[in-house]
């Protein structure tokens, strides 16, 4: 029953999505439009060097590559969640090259803190893996393609 006392704190998180591929349209739909080279920074994760694509208000656009190459370890990046309460993360792997490596388990590691921190997260990816309902990203509506999307949402012709 939505919004009872009994609702589990699955069903009380942010919105959020995965997204695949990750079209203009489908990130338009939520307002995400991909950033500029020129949008670029170098942030602090514990005192280690993160690459990501923008960091500007309450967004953070981060590449998986970036986030799970950084040598940290997820709750290093607690004071990120705080501070960027959307993130995008793009370039998920395909099933081939996800299941059971390290780096994905630091990319779940780093969807849980997001989900403590109550942020809001898009995960993109072109052929993003099936995953169980013990998974962390069970969490997020999946967007597989335009006609997915919300009428309401749409704009143009």
């Amino acid at each position: 029953m939505t919004g009872s006392p009994a609702e589990t704190p699955q069903q009380a998180l942010r919105p959020g999505r995965i997204i695949v591929p990750g079209t203009a349209r489908q990130l338009g739909t939520f307002g995400l439009f991909a950033p500029a080279p020129g949008q670029r920074r170098t942030l602090d994760v514990a005192g280690r060097p993160l690459e990501v694509k923008s960091a500007e208000g309450d967004l953070l656009w981060v590449g998986f590559r970036e986030l799970t190459g950084a040598a940290a370890p997820a709750r290093d990046f607690a004071s990120l969640a705080v501070r960027f309460r959307e993130w995008v993360v793009d370039g998920l792997p395909s099933q081939a090259g996800a299941a059971g490596s390290p780096e994905w388990q630091q990319f779940l590691d780093v969807v849980d803190l997001l989900f403590a921190a109550d942020a809001t997260l898009f995960a993109i990816g072109p052929g993003v893996p099936e995953f169980g309902p013990d998974s962390p990203l069970s969490r997020l509506l999946r967007v597989e393609s335009d006609e997915e999307l919300p009428a309401a949402h749409r704009s143009g012709s």
